[in-house]
């Protein structure tokens, strides 16, 4: 976990002292549900927190921050538990109404991953980097434009085997400032 938060505070770093930064604010806060698919019958539920916490070299370009944990079972039946935080950069695009906003991006995250084999009785812990590619990702927003509904479908690749997957997730949010 601290070396995600150093990654994390490197980036942001980074991104400061390069003058970047064309909004830093908290967008919106909003939470995911979904599944991640990493073989054929080995799959995984998860809940994501994110957060969108600045606005990048324009306002169509954001920085997202998140939290998740996640649990299921390996082919062999083995259970695990995933605990991660990422930052992700993407890039929006709106209908004329600005109500319906399409994106796309990728970034970095950070995951622990804790087995329980039972055999043996031992729990082994496991931590990886991940690289996460947003596939196709939707927002459409309601109640004057404060309410948002999310559906994602998002590539993590890690360099463990539970670390790589195609997740779909479904959410909503809340938008505190509008894009």
């Amino acid at each position: 976990m601290r070396g995600c938060v150093a990654v994390l505070a490197c980036l942001t770093s980074v991104l400061w002292a390069a003058g970047v930064w064309a909004g830093p604010g908290l967008h919106d806060v909003s939470a995911k549900v979904g599944l991640d698919v990493v073989e054929a019958n080995d799959t995984r539920h998860f809940y994501v927190l994110q957060a969108d916490v600045a606005t990048l070299f324009s306002p169509k370009v954001r920085l997202e921050l998140s939290g998740e944990m996640g649990r299921g079972a390996d082919l062999n039946g083995t259970d695990i538990e995933v605990v991660g935080v990422s930052g992700v950069v993407k890039y929006l695009w709106a209908n004329k109404r600005r109500t319906v906003f399409a994106f796309t991006g990728g970034g970095l995250g950070f995951s622990r991953f804790q087995r329980w084999r039972t055999i043996p009785n031992e729990v082994y812990h496991e931590t990886d980097i991940t690289l996460h590619y947003i596939l196709v990702g939707l927002e459409r927003h309601a109640f004057k434009g404060r309410v948002k509904g999310i559906f994602e479908v998002r590539l993590v690749l890690g360099s463990e085997e539970d670390a790589s997957a195609l997740r779909t997730a479904v959410g909503l949010g809340f938008v505190l400032k509008k894009p």
